[in-house]
């Protein structure tokens, strides 16, 4: 069952490449703690652990998964497909150019550096590396070396929450 909550995960990510080519990635972040420092940031800790009643919901399927039965925390997975799932339904909504959830995931891969790490270059100790700066807010204040950077901010990113941050980025490179 777990790995059909797993499954599920990313095919609504609605992209094969990365599907195909960065199982171990993937893996890595579903099995990785979500962890916050910022108040605000809670909320995209809930919005990674409400994907499990969405799944429910689709599937019908309501016992078995590990995650859902134990109330285990959100994975970095979980949050980083809900904030792409927000930012698509919530701010980049465009029904000509379809549903966008994988691009907005996969510019947080990109970002933070982790589309290094594919299934042929993958370092585990690496990537918790990557995440544990990220989950720390050890990244620089313009945000490089964390999911936004912004070169064009005034704002320390590392004391601003995560919508905050992506509402910014997304003005400053996708002007609506």
């Amino acid at each position: 069952m777990e790995d059909t909550y797993y499954r599920w995960l990313i095919q609504s990510l609605q992209d094969d490449y990365l599907a195909n080519n960065y199982q171990k990635l993937l893996s890595k972040l579903y099995n990785t703690d979500f962890f916050w420092e910022l108040e605000y940031d809670g909320n995209r800790a809930a919005d990674g652990v409400y994907l499990r009643e969405v799944f429910a919901e689709e599937t019908g399927i309501r016992h078995g998964v590990k995650k859902i039965d134990s109330g285990a925390p959100c994975s970095m997975l979980e949050m980083m497909i809900a904030l792409a799932r927000k930012t698509e339904h919530d701010i980049m909504f465009n029904p000509m150019y379809g549903d966008r959830t994988g691009q907005w995931f996969w510019v947080m891969i990109e970002n933070l550096g982790l589309d290094n790490y594919d299934d042929y270059g993958f370092f585990g100790e690496k990537v918790d590396q990557i995440l544990y700066v990220f989950m720390h807010h050890l990244y620089a204040p313009n945000g490089y070396g964390g999911m936004f950077p912004n070169k064009f901010i005034e704002r320390d990113l590392r004391k601003t929450d995560l919508w905050w941050q992506i509402n910014a980025f997304l003005e400053k490179n996708y002007p609506m």
